[in-house]
């Protein structure tokens, strides 16, 4: 594996600022209780029980049972919710250090996203902990709105004519995200020796083996076990159907949370010449939605607190909600905008007409920021 020839201009964010630390301070507070930091470590491994259950389960049946076309699909529809479960409720947590204390153990645990989800833990941590998550929607930073040529996320990126349809053509995109990274795109990546402007050394070690266990076991339960029970044709057909569903709920969440109309988007140029700070720009980049759902923020594994969750990583996804009032009081106090979409439709549709707007600009970005 090879590393990039040059090393990415290094961009940091204006330090300190009164927001930030207020809402540390109340949110240290808040978790200092014993009570109330095993409450919420309880909630998560029960509902990392649920999502083992119904995914190991639904597996099972598919396997063993063979339960015909209707129970089939059924378990198919099963072992996609487990799969999302796991994903946003285990493998999210452990690789930002939220599920357990001991590094070790969240590194372990993290490895729920090779070996049951088909994408490398290693690579995820590079892309989404640091790419994204240091820099939320700087252009050429921010990995997670670079999709550039084919779909234009923000202003500075350059516009094409093709991008008058994106907000018609993007969602069939949403769904190859999950397939892309399961087939090497992880991998490409870790030859390339980046991600965005973020360097990203090759694994080694634990690392190296858990990359390429990973893919195997991921391999061996979701293709070839089957293969010895269903006809080919029957195990690639679901397998697209599982992989393509659970990349449609990933990716669509993500977005939901930072390419909206009512989120910033800034460029390296424009942070480092700002005295913006690190939790303002996180918290003006980012948009909650459907705060109020509680069936939504149980099975998105409280990923629509996406402000929430940028300022507190390594904290777990149990707490959030409580969180959310910490921060909306603090915002309000100190100017700084909070977003917060009240229904999955609203959200949609703000994602729908920031992407349509976009694509129908069509002119110069000298022109475009004015």
């Amino acid at each position: 594996m090879t590393t990039p020839q040059a090393t990415p201009q290094k961009l940091s964010f204006p330090k300190g600022g009164d927001f930030f630390a207020e809402i540390r301070h109340e949110v240290d507070l808040y978790l200092a209780s014993r009570r109330t930091a095993t409450l919420g470590r309880v909630q998560l491994y029960v509902k990392s029980f649920v999502a083992f259950g119904l995914l190991i389960g639904s597996w099972s049946t598919l396997i063993f049972v063979r339960p015909g076309v209707v129970g089939g699909l059924l378990c198919l529809a099963g072992l996609m919710l487990g799969a999302i479960l796991v994903g946003f409720c285990v493998q999210h947590d452990a690789n930002h250090g939220a599920y357990f204390r001991s590094r070790r153990l969240n590194h372990l645990m993290g490895w729920t996203a090779d070996s049951l989800l088909g994408f490398s833990s290693y690579a995820w941590r590079i892309k989404h902990n640091v790419a994204h998550h240091t820099y939320t929607n700087v252009d050429g930073y921010d990995d997670d709105i670079d999709l550039t040529p084919i779909a234009r996320f923000m202003p500075t990126q350059r516009s094409h004519w093709w991008h008058r349809l994106q907000h018609i053509y993007v969602w069939p995109l949403y769904s190859l995200m999950v397939l892309r990274w399961q087939t090497g795109g992880d991998v490409t990546a870790l030859i390339k020796g980046r991600v965005a402007n973020t360097r990203m050394r090759a694994p080694r070690q634990w690392d190296l083996l858990g990359l390429i266990g990973g893919k195997l076991v991921f391999i061996s339960w979701a293709i070839v076990a089957p293969l010895f029970v269903y006809p080919w044709w029957v195990v690639l057909a679901g397998y697209i159907v599982f992989s393509m569903g659970t990349s449609l709920v990933t990716a669509t969440t993500f977005q939901l949370a930072h390419c909206v109309e009512e989120a910033d988007f800034t460029t390296a140029e424009q942070v480092q010449e700002g005295d913006r700070s690190w939790g303002v720009h996180e918290v003006e980049t980012t948009v909650d939605f459907c705060p109020r759902n509680v069936v939504l923020t149980w099975m998105l594994g409280g990923l629509n607190y996406q402000i929430e969750h940028h300022l507190f990583p390594r904290v777990p996804h149990t707490h959030y909600p409580r969180i959310a009032e910490i921060v909306r009081r603090s915002a309000a106090k100190h100017g700084v905008r909070y977003t917060a979409q009240p229904s999955l439709r609203a959200a949609l549709g703000s994602h729908q007409r920031h992407l349509r707007t976009l694509g129908r600009m069509g002119r110069p970005v000298e022109i475009e920021m004015g």
